[in-house]
C-alpha cells in the first residue's frame, strides 16, 4: 500500500469580520415624580414653587432639550429652562392636584425622550380686598357764615376740612359729595364750608371711591345759628 506522502500541516481559517456595535441612546430624568406649590401661592417659599431636574444621556453626547407638556401633549402652563429648572405658573384657573409632564430629549436622537410628573398644589393667592373709604371726622356742628348773631362766632368754627382714607382701590382719587352733589377737587382733603345762612339743618358730607359709588362713607353736619344771650 502506497504511503500518503506527508506536506505541510493544514490549516482551517476563518476570517471575523469585526463590525462596530452601536449601542440605542438612553434617556432618564430624575426625579421622576414632583410636586411644587403654584407661584402665586399664598404663604409658601418661594422655593416650593420650582424644581430643577437633571437628564442623564447614554451612548451619545449627554445634551437634552427640555419642554413642558399638559397630559393631552398640548403645551404646559409651567416653564422649563435649558438647565432643567422648571417653574410652576399662577394658579389662575388651575385646579389644585394638575399634573404636567417634563419632556427631556436627547439632542443626539429627538425619537428617545424621557418624561417625569409634576404635580401642581395649592390655593393660590388671597382674593383681593375689596375697595373701601373712611371719613374723618364722622359729625361736626358748624355756623352760619352770616344771619342772627353768627358775626360773633369765629370763622373757623365754619368750616370743617375733611379727610378721606380710601383702601384697595383700583384707582387714585376721592369723589366728594354734599347734600349728594359732587363737589370739584378729588383729593384725600376737602374743605366744608356752612352756607351763607338758613335754618338750623343737617347736611351730609360724603367720600366716595371713583367709579364705585356704592363704596363711600359719610359724615354728618350740624350748622347752626348762634343767638347771642339776653338779645
Amino acid at each position: 500500500m502506497k504511503r500518503r506522502e506527508q506536506g505541510p500541516p493544514r490549516h482551517d481559517w476563518r476570517i471575523i469580520r469585526e463590525g462596530l456595535c452601536r449601542h440605542r441612546v438612553e434617556v432618564m430624568v430624575s426625579p421622576e415624580e414632583a410636586e411644587v406649590y403654584f407661584h402665586d401661592e399664598r404663604w409658601t417659599d418661594a422655593a416650593n414653587t420650582q424644581i430643577r431636574f437633571e437628564a442623564v444621556v447614554l451612548n451619545a453626547d449627554t445634551a437634552v432639550t427640555w419642554q413642558v407638556l399638559a397630559p393631552d401633549g398640548t403645551p404646559g402652563a409651567g416653564t422649563i429652562d435649558a438647565t432643567g429648572l422648571y417653574q410652576a405658573p399662577d394658579k389662575g384657573t388651575l385646579a389644585s392636584g394638575t399634573s404636567e409632564l417634563v419632556v427631556a430629549t436627547a439632542r443626539a436622537d429627538p425619537l428617545r425622550k424621557a418624561f417625569a410628573f409634576v404635580t401642581l398644589l395649592g390655593l393660590g393667592p388671597l382674593s383681593a380686598a375689596p375697595p373701601a373709604i373712611t371719613i374723618w371726622p364722622k359729625t361736626r356742628t358748624l355756623y352760619y357764615a352770616s344771619g342772627d348773631d353768627n358775626a360773633y362766632i369765629d370763622d373757623r368754627n365754619k368750616m370743617q376740612l375733611f379727610q378721606a382714607f380710601p383702601r384697595n382701590n383700583p384707582g387714585p382719587g376721592v369723589t366728594w359729595l354734599v347734600d349728594g352733589a359732587v363737589q370739584p377737587g378729588n383729593d384725600a382733603w376737602f374743605l366744608y364750608q356752612a352756607p351763607a345762612s338758613g335754618s338750623d339743618a343737617l347736611h351730609s358730607v360724603t367720600a366716595a371711591v371713583p367709579g364705585l359709588p356704592q363704596v363711600a362713607d359719610t359724615a354728618k353736619v350740624m350748622v347752626i345759628n348762634y343767638l347771642w344771650p339776653g338779645l
